[in-house]
């Protein structure tokens, strides 16, 4: 063989080890690629995880605040039930029964959320407390309140006059938002002749009535521009100066 000839096998000898090699790396590099490749596929993995716990870490966090703000407005509402406990023991007099207040500060809270319908005539059709559920929701939109009444029902036995619709309402300070503006039933079409009163304990309205009785015996004896008004939920005499 010439040595022409084994030089041509020698250099194609090399190039195909050359070529091997080439390939190789080829492999080697695209496992590089695939696990790089591997690794930001998990890396966005994990951030998505990241992200999603942190959502609800901040999801739990909120809800923590509001539970500990419910917790300081209950405790606040019990400080204050505790502090008009204390000041009515103390008030007591010897003969009082201790008992009989605790009933009416208890009866208060329960009542706190009611108020009275006067003069709302009685449908035959049932079911009847549907009805006048609607018929309350209607005359609360007839004054500008957007309050919807937690129950409604009826009072007493069926007579010849409308019984007496007692609500129940979402909140106490909606009683006192319906009692500003009740006066704005006069001026309605369908509901001017609707009275509406807060609903007071037996002693709340003997009180009521004795008030109104002084303010009668002060207007006779000469006194003027004389009106009750409520300080703290207290009906009083005031007057105009």
């Amino acid at each position: 063989m010439s040595t022409s000839t084994n030089e041509t096998l020698d250099t194609n000898e090399a190039l195909k080890q050359i070529l091997e090699t080439v390939n190789e790396l080829k492999s080697t590099q695209n496992k590089i690629i695939t696990s790089i490749n591997s690794c930001r596929e998990s890396n966005e993995t994990q951030e998505k995880k990241y992200v999603i716990i942190e959502s609800k870490l901040d999801t739990l966090s909120n809800q923590l605040a509001e539970v500990i703000s419910e917790n300081k407005t209950l405790k606040a509402k019990i400080e204050q039930i505790e502090g008009k406990i204390t000041t009515l023991e103390t008030a007591a007099s010897p003969g009082t029964n201790v008992e009989s207040v605790y009933s009416e500060l208890m009866d208060r809270q329960s009542q706190a959320r009611n108020i009275i319908f006067f003069n709302k005539q009685e449908f035959n059709s049932l079911p009847d407390q549907l009805t006048d559920t609607l018929t309350v929701d209607e005359i609360l939109k007839s004054i500008d309140l957007q309050i919807n009444p937690v129950s409604v029902r009826r009072l007493g036995k069926q007579s010849n006059k409308p019984r007496p619709l007692l609500t129940t309402l979402p909140n106490s300070s909606d009683v006192f938002e319906v009692l500003k503006v009740k006066r704005k039933l006069l001026s309605t079409a369908n509901y001017k002749d609707i009275r509406i009163a807060s609903d007071r304990t037996t002693q709340q309205r003997q009180y009521f009535t004795k008030i109104v009785s002084q303010l009668k015996q002060r207007s006779d004896a000469g006194e003027d521009n004389l009106f009750i008004r409520y300080i703290n939920n207290v009906p009083t005499i005031s007057k105009n100066l």
